[in-house]
C-alpha cells in the first residue's frame, strides 16, 4: 500500500491505521523526506519502482490535495505507469455538490461545481473512472479533529479561540448546510477502501449540520455568538453516507462526532492545554 501525501493531516492516520492492523504502508512525498520520524519514497522513485513492476497486486491511496500540489497532472502521471492490477482510492470532496438548497445528496445526485476545488476534484473523479484500473472515490465531508502533528489549525481550535477571546464564532454563511466528518474516520475509511480494494464512489461523512448549529458547540460555553463572515457562500447541501456505511467504510469512535469533539477542545482550551 502506497500513500501519497502519507505525511498529511489525513495522510499521516492513514499510514498509522494500516501499521496498527499489520499491513505495511509507504509514504510518497514529492523529495523522499523523513517527517515526524516517518521516511517517505520520493515521487519519481515510486513512478519509476510502478514503471518497472514491483510484484503482484498493489493499492494506492491519493490524498493530494487541490491546484498548488499539481493534483491532477501528478495523478495523470501516476495513471500512465499503472495497469489494470492496481487499485486506487482517490480522495474527492463533497464540495462538488456545490448549492442544493440544503437538500440531501447521495452518489447518484449530479454534480454542481461551483468552487476551482470542486472541478478539480471531479476531473480526477474523472480521470480514475478512464483509467485501466480498479478504483474507488470518497467524497469526503468537512473536516475537523486537531492535528497531532502540530502543523494544521483545526477549524475547532478556531473556533474555539475566538468564541473565548472574541465573544464570536465567525463561519461561512449560518444558515447553509454541511456534511462533517471527523479526520480519524476519514483516514479509516481510506485504509478499509486501499486494504479490501472497495469499487465505487462513496460519500464518507459522519454528520450533517448548518455552519451556525456546529459552531454554536463552541460558542456556548463561552457565552459567545455566531456570525456570518459577510462572503457569499456558494455551497449548501446535506449529505447521505449510507453506503459508506454498507460497505464497512465509515464508522465512528467515541470523542469523534462533532459535539464531543468541540467540548473536548473546549475543556482542553480552559485549562491551557491542547489535544494531541
Amino acid at each position: 500500500m502506497y500513500v501519497v501525501g502519507g505525511h498529511g493531516y489525513v495522510g499521516s492516520r492513514t499510514v498509522a491505521y494500516a501499521k496498527e492492523n499489520g499491513n505495511e504502508a509507504v509514504v510518497v512525498s514529492r523529495g523522499g523526506d523523513t517527517r515526524n520520524g516517518v521516511p517517505s519514497l520520493a515521487w519519481d522513485d515510486f513512478l519509476n519502482d510502478l514503471r518497472h513492476g514491483v510484484g503482484g497486486s498493489i493499492s494506492v491511496v491519493w490524498i493530494l490535495d487541490g491546484a498548488k500540489h499539481g493534483e491532477l497532472e501528478h495523478l495523470d502521471a501516476l495513471l500512465k505507469v499503472v495497469d489494470e492490477s492496481t487499485y486506487i482510492v482517490g480522495v474527492s470532496s463533497c464540495t462538488v455538490y456545490g448549492d442544493r438548497h440544503g437538500g440531501m445528496c447521495d452518489e447518484l445526485t449530479p454534480l454542481s461545481l461551483v468552487t476551482s476545488n470542486a472541478k478539480l476534484k471531479a476531473a480526477c473523479e474523472e480521470a480514475l473512472g478512464a483509467a485501466p484500473v480498479a478504483r474507488g472515490v470518497l467524497r469526503l465531508g468537512a473536516l475537523y479533529g486537531i492535528d497531532d502533528r502540530g502543523v494544521r489549525t483545526d477549524r475547532i481550535e478556531r473556533w474555539v479561540a475566538e468564541a473565548a477571546r472574541a465573544g464570536t464564532v465567525t463561519v461561512p454563511e449560518p444558515s447553509h448546510w454541511r456534511g462533517w466528518l471527523h479526520r480519524d474516520q476519514a483516514a479509516r475509511a481510506l485504509f478499509r477502501a486501499a486494504r479490501d480494494r472497495v469499487d465505487g464512489t462513496f460519500n464518507v461523512t459522519s454528520s450533517n449540520y448548518r455552519f451556525g448549529d456546529a459552531a454554536s458547540f463552541a460558542a456556548i460555553p463561552f457565552g459567545a455568538t455566531v456570525k456570518g463572515n459577510g462572503k457569499e457562500d456558494p455551497m449548501d447541501y446535506r449529505i447521505d453516507s449510507s453506503l459508506a456505511v454498507e460497505q464497512h467504510l465509515l464508522d465512528q469512535r467515541d470523542g469523534e462526532d462533532l459535539p464531543s469533539a468541540v467540548a473536548s477542545f473546549a475543556a482542553n482550551y480552559r485549562e491551557g492545554r491542547r489535544i494531541r
